[in-house]
């Protein structure tokens, strides 16, 4: 039987791990939405596959425009948003007791879907590869949270951008130390997450079809490195 030190120093590496762990996932996630956002920006009508304000607004400024047509595009997105927002929360209360090992549960299901969507991306409609994404981005953006202690939006730059000046303003003149941690955290989200956005530029320039290829092999190789990882129990 294990000692209370060793319960409690078990307890400790656990949880590092798992800070470690999604950590890690929410970097490659911050990087993964910028880089399909410049895809669906600009291979699918100027949409946002994460950004769900800048969809709104061009749905109601094409609305009100009388421009019913290219709304769509944008209920698309929004719809799939939902959904995947939805069912991150419904897979993470499935595998919540399944430890360290739920990691690769969620990342198993971004990975399959992207493969689907890049093998079929020459068939799908226009409206399908967008609901598709949105739902993708959904549920990203619902698992994928935590960069090191802070929470932050791996696919929405108007929280993080929010939150970060906040920290700032609270370390220059309220001296706090934690908001510094907070500070550099978030502004790393919002670096990683412009990075990805240029990289899928880049991509996209070279050949379209590639995006969602490079997506899919980043996902790939997200989940092969938490399944060949050793993990705890937990």
């Amino acid at each position: 039987m294990e000692s209370l030190k060793e319960q409690s120093k078990n307890m400790h590496i656990k949880k590092n791990e798992t800070l470690y762990i999604s950590t890690i996932l929410t970097i490659i996630a911050s990087f993964l939405m910028g880089f399909i956002d410049a895809y669906t920006f600009l291979q699918q009508d100027e949409v946002f596959a994460s950004a769900q304000t800048g969809n709104l607004v061009s749905l109601s400024s094409k609305l009100f425009s009388g421009e019913w047509k290219e709304t769509m595009s944008h209920v698309w997105a929004f719809g799939g948003f939902l959904i995947g927002a939805f069912a991150g929360e419904a897979v993470m209360d499935r595998y919540q007791d399944k430890g360290l090992i739920r990691y690769r549960y969620y990342l198993l299901i971004q990975t399959v879907l992207l493969l689907v969507l890049a093998l079929f991306q020459d068939q799908f409609t226009g409206a399908l590869m967008i609901f598709s994404l949105g739902t993708l981005a959904g549920y990203e953006l619902t698992i994928f949270r935590k960069f090191r202690g802070t929470v932050v939006n791996n696919g929405i730059m108007t929280g993080n951008t929010k939150n970060l000046m906040s920290h700032l303003y609270q370390l220059v003149f309220k001296n706090d130390s934690k908001a510094k941690d907070h500070l550099a955290n978030l502004a790393a989200t919002v670096l990683i997450f412009m990075l990805g956005a240029g990289a899928g530029t880049l991509t996209i320039r070279y050949h379209a079809s590639y995006n969602l290829w490079a997506a899919f092999a980043i996902s790939f190789l997200a989940f092969a490195w938490a399944t060949v990882r050793p993990l705890r129990d937990s």
